[in-house]
């Protein structure tokens, strides 16, 4: 008796024939969307094949599953989960697949499937290959359930040596992060694939690197931000773009190839796709990130100078304290985090307290030694009104390219009516999309209204940075304590305090020492006329942060 007659023996009909349901599987998305079909060409010719069988062996198609783009080498696979649930309420008499390889390609897993079937009495069948219920026919399953797993570990194998080899040309073995899009080109019969910027991603991932490297933001506020501004993960076939989790924010700060660097296990080389970000720049995140990670957070107690402020004796960064004495009263220090009363094991450090109200007034007095001199300030006023222009220019390409992004956006609307006019889409799938194309609508809009109120501002930050060139001492003597902040971690890279809460030395910042000229007891006077050109970007940012409220009119 062969199976077919099995099967209608089990059914307990003489002409009435049974019921199969049929699983296809494609492994890769680049097997969809070939020739104008979302199935592309493999998934409709399995499911004839599989259907030819069931017509010859009389069986009614109960089903068919349809798995898109998953390997098979694990049985995680959520249509082939979902079939397995369904089968015993079918009451399919057999599962059809175009091979065994389709099902699984790991020994173990084809095993427990098939028992999972015999336990609900479906039969297994193959449309192009003989396999059954028999001796023979399960000998045949063995072999090519190995044959499979064979192919599949061999496979990887040389996958995997390809990937190394391409790495070592400095290739992207692997899907490039937010930012880039992976670029694939036919020259002759030579299949070359590249990585290329994302023209919508890249010059956002770039803005995120350079305000977290002033120092100024938290993961928490540079991750909203961004949302706002519309930097998302790259649409697939499987999931839609979406905006970047603290997470991911983190992961992107951290990733070392929008440095032009490809790492690549344990490896690195320089990789052939563009940077996106200056070593200098990701250095400086890289540091934030560690001052973050070690306790540079937000505290319950919190002042203008801290990360700034550092231990004569030991260089170690000195933390803000509030203490309440006896009498009620709040005093203020600052202490050495490497201090012995904190028990820390590698460096044991003897300063003592330093009282806060001595340390801002001694700092306060350490900004009278700024001075710069008159034609460094026209010099750089010059490079500002060049800069101010440039960035005029770019900032209409980009209000530009986001208007044009809102005519997409409407255009996509209207198509979406046309189609719901003409019963082509149901109403659950038109109140989707409409939602959906509202929300990228409304998110351009703000970033359109960002950019252009961010243009108009951005005279009024230049002028502020003027006025800070012109008389430093007097800005910083009236500045608010968040403005106090923003140029103390501008100008100085550290500050030292010592006995008597005095500032012993003052490292300036490399721009600062560009073209500063300082007093001989802070520092060597130096001509930066001729680089203050490097340094127009800088200032502008300082004007941003100084542009809180009212800003101090200058002397005069």
């Amino acid at each position: 008796m062969n199976e077919e007659q099995q099967l209608k023996e089990r059914d307990g009909t003489s002409g009435l024939a049974g019921s199969a349901a049929i699983y296809v599987r494609v492994s890769s998305t680049g097997q969809l969307g070939r020739d104008g079909d979302d199935d592309g060409y493999s998934i409709p010719a399995q499911v004839k094949a599989c259907q030819r069988i069931a017509e010859d062996r009389g069986l009614r198609v109960a089903k068919v599953y349809v798995e898109r783009a998953e390997s098979a080498r694990s049985d995680n696979r959520p249509v082939l989960q979902q079939m397995m649930v369904e089968l015993s309420v079918l009451r399919v008499e057999a599962l059809i697949v175009h091979k065994v390889d389709r099902l699984a390609r790991n020994r173990l897993d084809d095993a427990q499937l098939y028992q999972r079937l015999v336990a609900m009495n479906t039969a297994l069948i193959s449309a192009t290959e003989n396999i059954d219920a028999t001796p023979a026919g399960q000998l045949m399953h063995g072999m090519l359930a190995t044959f499979a797993e064979y192919y599949s570990n061999n496979l990887a194998n040389e996958v995997k040596k390809g990937l190394t080899q391409k790495h070592a040309n400095g290739g992207t073995p692997y899907a490039p992060p937010v930012g880039y899009v992976p670029v694939r080109t036919m020259i002759g019969h030579q299949d070359i694939r590249t990585v290329e910027l994302d023209e919508e991603r890249a010059p956002l991932v770039t803005m995120a690197f350079e305000l977290y490297a002033t120092g100024e933001w938290t993961l928490i506020a540079l991750t909203a931000h961004m949302a706002a501004l519309g930097l998302t993960t790259r649409p697939s076939l499987k999931r839609p773009a979406k905006a970047l989790g603290v997470s991911s924010i983190h992961r992107l700060l951290t990733n070392e190839y929008y440095t032009g660097i490809v790492p690549y296990l344990g490896k690195r080389v320089v990789g052939r796709h563009d940077a996106l970000v200056t070593a200098e720049t990701f250095q400086q995140v890289q540091v934030n990130v560690a001052a973050h990670r070690k306790g540079e957070r937000a505290s319950k107690h919190e002042h203008y100078l801290r990360g700034t402020v550092v231990c004569e004796l030991c260089k170690g960064r000195l933390l803000f304290g509030r203490h309440r004495g006896r009498n009620g009263q709040h005093y203020e220090y600052f202490s050495c985090v490497n201090r012995a009363s904190r028990r820390r094991t590698n460096v044991m450090c003897p300063a003592a307290h330093s009282r806060v109200d001595v340390v801002e007034e001694r700092i306060e007095d350490l900004w009278a030694t700024v001075r710069l001199r008159p034609e460094t300030i026209e010099t750089i006023r010059r490079d500002l009104a060049q800069y101010s222009k440039e960035r005029a220019e770019v900032a209409d390409k980009e209000i530009a390219r986001h208007k044009r992004r809102i005519r997409d956006v409407e255009t996509k609307q209207q198509k979406l009516l046309e189609l719901y006019y003409k019963d082509l889409i149901s109403d659950t799938v038109f109140e989707h999309e409409q939602a959906e194309l509202r929300e990228q609508h409304a998110a351009v809009a703000a970033i359109v209204e960002h950019s252009e109120g961010a243009a108009e501002e951005f005279e009024g930050q230049l002028q502020a940075a003027i006025a800070l060139l012109s008389d430093p001492h007097y800005f910083y003597r009236y500045a608010t304590p968040v403005q106090r902040r923003a140029l103390n971690r501008w100008v100085w890279q550290r500050i030292e305090v010592g006995a008597d809460d005095e500032v012993i030395e003052a490292e300036p910042t490399s721009l600062l020492a560009a073209f500063a000229a300082w007093q001989p007891d802070i520092g060597t006077a130096q001509d930066a006329g001729s680089s203050s050109g490097s340094a127009f970007r800088s200032y502008s940012s300082v004007g941003h942060l100084l542009h809180e409220g009212r800003t101090p009119a200058p002397p005069g």
